[in-house]
């Protein structure tokens, strides 16, 4: 009888194998007035969290440019710009989470998610292959994991034999295919946490950026002097936030192509 008993998302994954070994970097969202500071301090520096409150950290999503702060009619300072870094650049992993842990945390997921223990969706015991696993098993190749093309959960179950003790895989694999789901792209983004400042000097491959902070003459200088260093730029128009996140995503798909690291 000891084998009655629910499983986590954790317990599932550790069970599991996969020959799927995923390429994608790391991506870091901030507001633009950020940018500078980060260019010439040559890291990305923790800071007080909001949602695990006792902590300095800093966030990063693997692969896709999710953000997190929207402005109905943002400066061009509030404007987001994306980082994209080597995933090698984490060496202090915190936590590893299988969508955003703010809107986990503040409810803006679905109930029949959020009804489990968070503790259970919390990966980073198994290091950063973890990963591999979650795209291999929910999307099935990075080019669908970045376009958030889930597998099917009827697909999902059978392949993986889920059952009634699995209810916690069901619920992340329905999230991951929309099911009730009302918030943003970050509920299909892996959330990877770091406690430690990070160093970008060696690990920057990719900058997208709003415009007028492409064109600022210094900032191109600095930008110019960074070897093999892809910067793409996007347009500022009477957009909220949101509206420039399909954009961001084509740049930093352009990035990818460049690299190698996708070909879809």
């Amino acid at each position: 009888m000891d084998d009655l008993r629910d499983f986590t998302l954790a317990e599932f994954l550790t069970d599991q194998s996969t020959n799927f070994k995923s390429s994608l970097p790391v991506a870091h969202s901030s507001e633009s007035s950020n940018l500078i500071r980060m260019l010439t301090g040559g890291k990305i520096a923790v800071t007080e969290c909001d949602t695990f409150t006792s902590e300095k950290l800093a966030y990063f999503f693997y692969g896709r440019p999710a953000y997190r702060k929207t402005y109905d009619k943002p400066k061009n300072w509030q404007l987001p710009f994306v980082l994209v870094l080597k995933s090698t650049c984490l060496l202090n992993v915190r936590r590893i989470y299988p969508f955003d842990s703010g809107a986990y945390f503040s409810g803006r997921f679905p109930e029949y998610l959020t009804g489990f223990d968070p503790k259970g969706y919390e990966l980073a015991g198994q290091g950063l292959p973890v990963i591999d696993l979650l795209i291999d098993i929910f999307f099935g190749t990075d080019s669908d994991y970045m376009h958030g093309v889930a597998k099917p959960v009827d697909e999902v179950k059978q392949r993986r034999k889920l059952d009634i003790r699995h209810s916690e895989v069901e619920a992340l694999c329905a999230m991951y295919n929309r099911d009730q789901l009302k918030a943003d792209d970050r509920a299909l983004a892996i959330e990877i946490q770091t406690n430690t400042d990070v160093p970008i000097k060696d690990d920057l491959l990719g900058i997208v950026m709003p415009r007028p902070y492409f064109e600022d003459k210094e900032l191109k200088k600095r930008l110019k002097s960074v070897p093999g260093l892809i910067v793409k730029p996007y347009d500022v128009w009477p957009l909220s936030t949101e509206s420039y996140m399909g954009t961001i995503y084509e740049e930093v798909l352009k990035i990818y192509r460049k690299l190698g690291f996708v070909n879809g």
